[in-house]
């Protein structure tokens, strides 16, 4: 028996609410938190991008303004600005102060030629004319070869963005110069927060509506599945009463599996047949509801019995019942019989007697009957004989053959005595029994 039959087969329904918290609920938002941190990185890296294209902006717009108002009045360029010519450097120098302090903004400035001299520094004008210390360096390197590099730092109150730029020829693509520059981004990187806070608002509204709804839709199919995986495990439960629980676990195994069930085929099988003795007489002369109750309460009793003895109930007609027993539980079969017997002496609300009939031997057993509906029973020369023996027997009286005598151990077989042979319509010879 597969995973799934042993489910419908353990009593409980489906856990579809718990698994649903525990597999949609708690993964759905670690799944949301790890799309909102991408959606955060991606929105982030793409304004940073943005960002990063408009300082190269403000670059080459700053060198365009140094080239127009210094070099080019000067027939000179920033190879020519040196400590020697302390006339253009200075010239140099007010010009690019005065576009930091009112054009452009930066919080601090480095200028350098291609060959890593520094021609300006903010902090440290003792600086300027040196070879840059960190020429070797990513920053520098990466800006020279046209690229930019950049990286946040922060000092404890402010948030500032390093970039190393490259600065064109007006007109070309040719790297003039870098620039290592400094700007205030905590305004800037508020802002970027701000912007992608309500650009999340609506989508976390939509996925956490559609959360509830779904919730509330599993809630409704778990008592849905619930009610109805409750109603058949009733229904098994009942039927177990009458049936074996081996017979049911294999007519799931059947559904499941979509195969035919109980195909017919011989088999060595022990019959049971159990029948009350004065039924009719007692039927006549009290209430239906009274004999219904009766009658029930004896089946109850001698189904239980059979059940605890591993047979199968085929079937009740009327005050009888036929059971299967399988070949090699002859003794379980006769042990049931005399338990039923010795049960119904014991129970004080049991007004009834049996007799009851066992005998083995070879029947056609099977799923017998149309398309539509059908029976699990035997049937056979075996099964009719057994059914004689119950006739034949007296109330409170077991009859077994002498094959089913013969299975038995010394014990149980002093139980029972040897009786009459009995001459059966249709045998051309006697039959030995024995009673109990």
């Amino acid at each position: 028996m597969n995973q799934a039959q042993a489910n419908i087969l353990n009593d409980k329904p489906f856990p579809l609410k718990r698994y649903y918290i525990l597999y949609a609920g708690i993964g759905g938002i670690v799944f949301y938190a790890m799309l909102f941190s991408f959606f955060i990185h991606a929105e982030r890296q793409a304004l940073h991008d943005q960002y990063i294209a408009h300082l190269v902006e403000k670059a080459n717009a700053f060198y365009r303004d140094i080239d127009r108002d210094v070099l080019q009045e000067n027939n000179a360029s920033l190879h020519n600005i040196s400590q020697e010519n302390q006339l253009l450097k200075s010239e140099f120098r007010h010009k690019v102060e005065s576009l930091i302090q009112t054009d452009f903004s930066f919080a601090k400035v480095k200028v350098f030629n291609p060959e890593g001299v520094v021609l300006y520094n903010h902090k440290d004008p003792s600086n300027e004319g040196s070879l840059y210390d960190a020429i070797e360096g990513e920053g520098f390197q990466t800006a020279l070869a046209n690229g930019t590099f950049s990286k946040l730092e922060d000092d404890g109150e402010k948030r500032f963005m390093e970039v190393y730029l490259p600065a064109h020829a007006v007109g070309s693509a040719e790297v003039v110069a870098v620039l290592e520059v400094y700007e205030d981004v905590t305004r800037f990187e508020a802002m970027v927060f701000a912007a992608l806070k309500q650009a999340l608002v609506l989508p976390t509204l939509i996925f956490m509506a559609f959360n509830i709804l779904l919730f509330v839709i599993i809630i409704k199919a778990d008592r849905i599945i619930s009610s109805n995986t409750l109603l058949l495990i009733n229904v098994r439960q009942q039927m177990e009463k009458y049936i074996s629980k081996s017979a049911t676990q294999a007519i799931y195994s059947a559904v499941q599996e979509d195969k035919e069930l109980f195909r017919g085929e011989m088999q060595t099988i022990v019959t049971f047949f159990s029948d009350i003795r004065g039924f009719t007489s007692y039927s006549e002369n009290h209430e239906p509801e009274v004999v219904v109750r009766e009658i029930n309460q004896l089946f109850e009793l001698q189904a239980e019995i059979i059940h605890q003895h591993h047979g199968i109930i085929d079937k009740f007609v009327g005050d009888e019942i036929m059971a299967l027993f399988p070949a090699n539980n002859v003794s379980q079969a006769v042990k049931a019989s005399l338990d039923i017997l010795k049960a119904m002496q014991n129970h004080p609300d049991i007004h009834f007697d049996v007799g009851i009939g066992v005998h083995m031997g070879e029947a056609l057993v099977g799923s017998i009957g149309t398309h539509d509906r059908r029976d699990y029973t035997a049937i056979g020369n075996t099964v009719n004989t057994g059914a004689r023996f119950c006739g034949a027997a007296k109330g409170g009286e077991v009859i077994i053959s002498d094959v089913v005598y013969a299975q038995l151990d010394v014990k149980m077989q002093q139980q029972f005595s040897l009786s009459q042979p009995l001459k059966l319509k249709g045998k051309s010879e006697n039959i030995i029994t024995y009673q109990g």
